[in-house]
């Protein structure tokens, strides 16, 4: 392994810096140092600020006005630096922390909650302060894996490692992941991912319908794993309430049997999820590619970055049976 360069030095002397002055702060200084933060980022970053507002018209098309997208991407901006400040403060959470902050709606009705040998996967997505969902969850449901995240800086994984296992949850590494997951959930585990993930056709997505007519390449993992171990998913969301709190939404289980068509179960836990999207568009991560590829004939609804690819149109005759 080559040792790190001076920038990769620089960057971790940042976050480490940052991590520990965001700690110190009281706890309701958060979001007036995101709305500063998220805002200069937001316009110090027009490629990013051309992806979201492409997005966001590909997403509501025709139903915004320049000025009302510009709100919306800029409060992504905001909405994301306040999820990672309020990471950042994370060594300072216990559970009465969780209990004052957090609001939980359908938690009482998981019966994966109620029921330690049922295993199950809470999938979420990048929305809100999606990072509290497993900081919170190693309370109200169990302790559970998070899996290291892949920087290109090595010298950053650790340090958000500490901060997502800093209330009871433990990292395992990246590598040998998924085997580690299925022994975790055949054991009755439990644990959470991220499922609005854009991915190559070539590395085993499935096809959904987004938004009302957008083809996105996602990720099938979720469904997959369930199907092998038994797991349901539960989707759940963040979405933040007045006074500086959230609500943590538990949606109905998904059963995922195994002769369950894995496009139809993602397709379902992708509907659960998209109405927060629509209610609060400033929450989700709207500078990300979620739409990379399009279909022949696609129109000018997707985004300008969004390519024809043969990979993604094989995908797209496979999954609806005739040509796009």
């Amino acid at each position: 392994m080559n040792p790190p360069t001076l920038r990769e030095r620089l960057e971790f002397a940042g976050l480490a810096a940052g991590a520990w002055f965001v700690a110190r702060l009281p706890f309701r200084a958060i979001p007036a140092l995101a709305l500063l933060a998220g805002s200069l980022v937001f316009f110090l970053d027009p490629r990013g600020r051309k992806v979201a507002l492409a997005n966001i018209e590909s997403a509501f098309p025709g139903k915004f006005s320049h000025s009302k997208k510009s709100a919306i991407a800029r409060g992504s901006y905001v909405t994301f630096a306040r999820t990672m400040f309020e990471l950042f403060w994370a060594p300072n959470m216990d559970e009465d922390f969780f209990n004052e902050h957090v609001i939980f709606e359908g938690w009482e009705k998981d019966y994966c909650r109620k029921d330690p040998e049922k295993p199950a996967i809470y999938a979420c997505f990048h929305f809100s302060n999606f990072e509290w969902l497993a900081l919170a969850g190693s309370y109200s449901i169990t302790p559970g894996p998070v899996i290291a995240q892949r920087f290109q800086n090595p010298l950053l994984g650790p340090v958000f490692d500490r901060l997502r296992s800093s209330t009871g949850n433990h990292v395992i590494p990246q590598e040998r992941a998924m085997i580690r997951m299925l022994k975790f959930l055949k054991g009755g585990g439990k644990f959470g991912m991220l499922c609005d993930l854009n991915l190559d056709p070539r590395e085993g997505s499935v096809l959904i319908d987004c938004f009302g007519g957008l083809l996105a390449s996602v990720t099938q993992t979720h469904a997959a794993i369930a199907q092998r171990t038994g797991a349901a998913i539960v989707p759940v969301e963040c979405r933040p309430v007045p006074g500086g709190k959230y609500r943590i939404i538990h949606h109905p289980p998904i059963e995922c049997p195994p002769d369950a068509d894995v496009r139809e179960i993602v397709q379902k836990c992708w509907n659960a999820l998209e109405p927060a999207v629509h209610a609060h568009p400033e929450c989700w991560l709207w500078p990300y590619k979620h739409w990379r590829y399009m279909p022949a004939g696609g129109g000018s609804r997707y985004p300008f970055y969004a390519n024809h690819a043969k990979r993604f149109q094989k995908l797209v005759e496979a999954s609806t049976g005739r040509p796009a």
